[in-house]
């Protein structure tokens, strides 16, 4: 196990180095192609998700969990604002939904 850090979550977390290193592509493949602060959004949006899922009793992070949580989180498009509000809600349902292999309707 790595312990790796994220923003959006306060402490060091346990993950898989396979785990690890599916995060890190991810976020430089953001990087090169939306920039910094697109690839800050996504570890934010990691990080919460990762904080839900070790409030929930996930005691680490396992290649399986960060693929779910990379390949499906959805970052809003440069000319759309972040949700807020209900949109927020919805687009957290839609996130679980993913994460669980259920039906995401657009």
């Amino acid at each position: 196990m790595e312990l790796i850090t994220v923003a959006g979550h306060p402490e060091p977390v346990k993950a898989s180095p396979v785990a690890a290193r599916l995060l890190h592509e991810r976020l430089d493949s953001v990087r090169d192609s939306r920039g910094d602060q697109a690839a800050a959004a996504l570890e934010r949006l990691v990080g919460e998700r990762i904080g839900t899922l070790l409030a929930a009793g996930t005691p680490s992070i396992d290649v399986a969990t960060m693929r779910s949580i990379v390949d499906y989180i959805e970052l809003p498009s440069e000319d759309e604002p972040a949700p807020t509000g209900l949109g927020k809600t919805l687009q957290g349902i839609k996130d679980k939904l993913a994460q669980r292999g259920g039906p995401v309707g657009g």
